[in-house]
């Protein structure tokens, strides 16, 4: 377990760290020069002296003007040894980093009254009741109080028994997350590279590990790695490790201090998150909107504006649902914790948690868009999913969600299944509520029950004038309930119409005798099929009536709709796509050329021009500068399982024209 330091400048926390694991954690000349920490100190007790289970200390500065520092040091943490001089009492920086903490969610640590060699038992209860005040609204109000020194060892011992109470208490959680660490320092080792130390928020790390620098997206290898200044094969949550990384022409300035070290999928940098801020209840006046601040997240500290909505303001001791962006991008993932200070970064505001990261820019306060934020609004992965379901009408896209909150694939798949939820492949995995699908399930098959009865000479509805009927919110939705009633074969597909099982298409006796007439035109016609203008004059009838009729029967399959103007009989527009497909061969680049395939079917010019558009269409052909390729075999415009309706014997009846599905 790792323990952050935390109080006022000079109240004893680096000699407490040395008095605790016999390690200086001042570091650098000008700490050991001044006596005071200005940078992250670490310090590993090995199992064994004061200590018998070993522990890790990360040592923060106590400046008012380091609280940056302090904030890096102390995201992550499992547990605050927060640290009050008997002499001083609860000072300034006492009661700031005593909120950080409580922003940051740490609420399981001790609290160390130092220097009670200078002070008389009669202090050190005040003191205490000080800090019994201080944290009785936090995370830490059940911490427990011991009173030591350093100069005679005096509660040492007891201290130490504390706080391996503590880390006895602590249950790691994450470890089988992706792994994600972020990094509080980077320096070069001769002969090994460059380092980078951190807390590892979440998952396991191994040597050979390919992972990502975030943001920048640089890809790294794990070369070697220490845990507790030892060497070691793995880290996992809860530890501080160090990744001795490799890559190409990697360098310092690729993982400064603030990026992250993490597993591929888990990258994604954001400039927008939804967050749950809380503001400090001290402060002298309400967070507005559009208020400039400095986040601090894992060790990341950039500015940005706190956006709230209808531009209202967040009182002190108040939480709201805001949106921050950022000046420039971070890791960030929901749930991380962060802290919010002001633009000059002299003053504590408050902080929060990570709800989503990169929500729309538009319409981030629509109800629509509030929903979705007040499902994740929870740390219950399963919750957050179910309510993501019954308010996301476009579907639950799974991948950004399992990102989103760190989740395995395993854990993600059950907790689908848990919320009974349809998972739909459309380029990517989405998931709806499974009642809703059910219900529009329902829906469409009334539709096409009413659309036969309604139109029984109609074979059927497309998936558009399906997805028509519905809001337009719920078409994606629509879409998957129809495949799954194809699946299931509840409904079924003829060409792109769909229609019930047992539905018979059938042409009215009127309407029977005028395509009969037509095809006859159209038959008559060979390959150079007349337009629609000259059917109509043939049969002394109006072309947009034809053309109402013609489209109908193309839904049957028996013609097939070239183009406004032209419709052509399926065995003609396949013997076309057969000729095109030879005149190509014949060409030494492969091309299919106008002039050559008029020249070689003999169609008018009227009707090649659409002709070879509908080829393009249908993707049988593409159009390229010197002409047209073939892109696929041309029996993929050959009519296939068609029957075909014409009367061919002398005394048939032209009426009875049905397509059985």
């Amino acid at each position: 377990m790792i323990v952050a330091t935390a109080g006022h400048i000079d109240h004893g926390k680096t000699a407490l760290v040395k008095a605790l694991t016999g390690i200086d954690a001042d570091r650098l000349p000008e700490e050991k020069a001044r006596g005071i920490t200005l940078d992250l100190g670490f310090a590993y007790a090995p199992k064994g002296g004061r200590l018998r289970i070993p522990l890790g200390f990360v040592d923060v500065p106590g400046h008012e003007r380091l609280v940056r520092t302090m904030v890096a040091g102390a995201t992550g943490v499992a547990c605050a040894l927060l640290v009050v001089a008997a002499d001083d009492g609860v000072m300034p920086q006492t009661r700031e980093h005593a909120a950080i903490l409580d922003l940051l969610g740490v609420d399981r640590g001790v609290v160390a009254v130092t220097k009670a060699d200078r002070a008389d038992p009669d202090r050190v209860a005040a003191v205490t009741a000080e800090i019994h005040a201080l944290l009785a609204e936090t995370g830490l109000a059940a911490a427990p109080v011991v009173a030591c020194s350093t100069l005679t060892g005096s509660g040492i011992d007891d201290l130490a028994r504390l706080l391996e109470a503590a880390a006895g208490s602590h249950a790691t959680a994450g470890a089988d997350r992706g792994f994600r660490l972020a990094v509080d320092r980077r320096f070069t080792v001769s002969g090994a590279g460059v380092v980078v130390t951190g807390a590892v928020h979440a998952g396991t790390v191994r040597v050979g590990d390919r992972l990502l620098v975030s943001p920048g997206a640089r890809e790294v290898r794990v070369r070697g790695l220490r845990v507790h200044d030892a060497v070691a094969e793995t880290a996992c949550a809860g530890e501080r490790c160090a990744l001795n990384l490799t890559g190409p022409r990697l360098s310092l300035a690729d993982v400064g201090r603030g990026t992250w070290i993490l597993a591929p999928d888990l990258h994604g940098p954001a400039t927008r998150l939804d967050v749950s801020v809380r503001v400090l209840p001290h402060e002298g006046r309400p967070l507005r909107h559009r208020t400039p601040v400095h986040l601090h997240l894992g060790a990341a500290a950039v500015t940005g504006r706190l956006l709230l909505p209808g531009a209202g303001s967040v009182e002190p001791g108040a939480s709201a649902q805001a949106v921050i962006t950022l000046d420039r991008e971070i890791g960030a993932l929901a749930g991380d914790r962060f802290v919010l200070r002001d633009v000059s970064a002299v003053r504590t505001l408050g902080g929060g948690r990570v709800i989503d990261v990169d929500g729309p820019r538009q319409g981030p306060w629509t109800p629509e868009r509030r929903a979705v934020v007040n499902a994740l609004d929870t740390p219950d992965d399963g919750r957050a999913l179910r309510g993501l379901l019954a308010s996301s009408r476009p579907g639950v896209d799974l991948a950004r969600l399992g990102r989103l909150r760190n989740l395995p694939a395993a854990t993600l798949d059950a907790l689908v299944a848990d919320a009974g939820a349809v998972v739909a492949e459309d380029g990517r995995q989405l998931a709806f509520q499974g009642s809703r699908i059910e219900a529009l399930a329902a829906g469409v098959v009334s539709e096409l029950a009413q659309t036969h009865m309604a139109q029984p000479d109609n074979p059927g509805l497309t998936r558009d004038e399906i997805a028509a009927t519905v809001e337009a919110g719920d078409r994606s939705a629509v879409a998957v309930a129809l495949d799954g009633l194809v699946r299931e074969e509840q409904v079924l597909r003829r060409g792109s119409v769909l229609h019930l099982p047992g539905h018979t298409a059938r042409l009215r006796p009127a309407d029977a005798v005028v395509y009969n007439a037509v095809r006859a035109l159209l038959k008559e016609a060979g390959l150079d099929q007349p337009r629609l203008t000259v059917l109509a004059d043939r049969l002394g009838r109006e072309p947009n009536d034809l053309r109402h009729l013609l489209d109908k029967v193309g839904r049957l399959g028996w013609l097939q709709r070239i183009s406004k103007s032209y419709y052509a009989l399926p065995e003609a527009v396949a013997e076309l796509a057969r000729i095109a497909d030879a005149v190509a061969s014949e060409h030494p680049e492969g091309l299919l050329t106008v002039g050559r395939f008029r020249e070689t079917t003999g169609i008018g010019r009227n009707m090649t021009m659409p002709l070879l558009e509908f080829f393009d269409e249908r993707g049988f052909t593409v159009r390229i500068a010197e002409g047209r390729r073939i892109r696929a075999d041309w029996r993929v415009l050959a009519p296939s399982n068609l029957h075909d309706p014409a009367p061919e014997a002398p005394g048939s009846d032209p009426t009875d024209l049905r397509v059985s599905a």
